[in-house]
């Protein structure tokens, strides 16, 4: 291929990796560098896919004038490029709690929550931070629950206060064999401080910052306004909060005394 012909090939191969899922593409990829025969028939089966963007990846696949070890090697470097600057890039979504009839075209509160959690793997940790907890919020509790027995390491920081430790002592039972590690704010500090953040991140990975408290009104019937924040940002919102610990504004405690 002459240079303009490349670079019309490199423009239409970006454009599909754009338009297409990372795991559509790898599907297809591996098909083809498996020998198999890939046709309109069966590109739905394998990758996925359907309609225009399935037609167009054909198209391309299949133009004579093209040598199709060149294509699938500019397919491999293209997504390999496109991984690595998603990587480095802060990727954010609008999150809400609502009334049901308004469909503003962004998740929920709650069903992002529970997505966070199930994908906390056992060598990770979820640091939640949150003004008030109640087991009202039960199916959020459950999973959290989950998570503690799959071995994920859990932290939460959480405002002092009376009710707070009923709630916690409800959410996870004295008799479990695994617990949460509580911090809450100094007792020496002015009553007037309080913590007020909620946040949930799971390792330096993801996290959603918003105004919901976790609470069964903050996940499913208040109006509530959130981000949910994957990349670099992540790993610095951890390190404020791992600094808040490590210089003691925020202690450890035990909400069964």
């Amino acid at each position: 291929m002459g240079y303009l012909k490349t670079k019309e090939t490199s423009e239409k191969i970006f454009g599909i990796i754009e338009d297409l899922p990372d795991s559509a593409i790898e599907k297809f990829l591996d098909a083809s560098f498996s020998k198999i025969e890939i046709t309109k028939y069966n590109i739905g089966e394998i990758a996925g896919i359907s309609g225009e963007r399935a037609n167009n990846l054909i198209a391309l696949f299949t133009d004579p004038s093209l040598d199709k070890n060149i294509i699938k090697s500019m397919f491999v470097t293209g997504l390999e490029a496109r991984k690595k600057f998603m990587s480095s890039q802060n990727q954010i979504e609008i999150v809400w709690t609502g009334p049901v009839e308004i469909d503003p075209g962004v998740r929920n509160t709650k069903p992002v929550i529970e997505e966070m959690l199930k994908s906390a793997k056992p060598s990770e940790k979820i640091t939640l931070v949150d003004y008030v907890i109640t087991a009202k919020a039960e199916d959020i509790i459950e999973e959290l629950q989950l998570c503690l027995k799959r071995g994920v390491k859990i932290d939460i920081i959480m405002d002092y206060n009376q009710a707070n430790q009923r709630e916690i002592r409800k959410c996870f039972s004295e008799r479990s064999l695994t617990q949460p590690t509580i911090y809450t704010r100094k007792q020496k500090d002015s009553k007037y401080y309080k913590i007020h953040a909620k946040v949930i991140l799971i390792e330096n990975r993801e996290m959603l910052v918003s105004s919901a408290n976790l609470t069964h009104l903050g996940t499913l019937v208040n109006f509530e306004l959130g981000l949910s924040v994957k990349g670099p940002v992540v790993k610095k919102m951890g390190i404020l909060i791992k600094k808040m610990i490590d210089d003691k504004y925020f202690a450890e405690a035990d909400p069964y005394e």
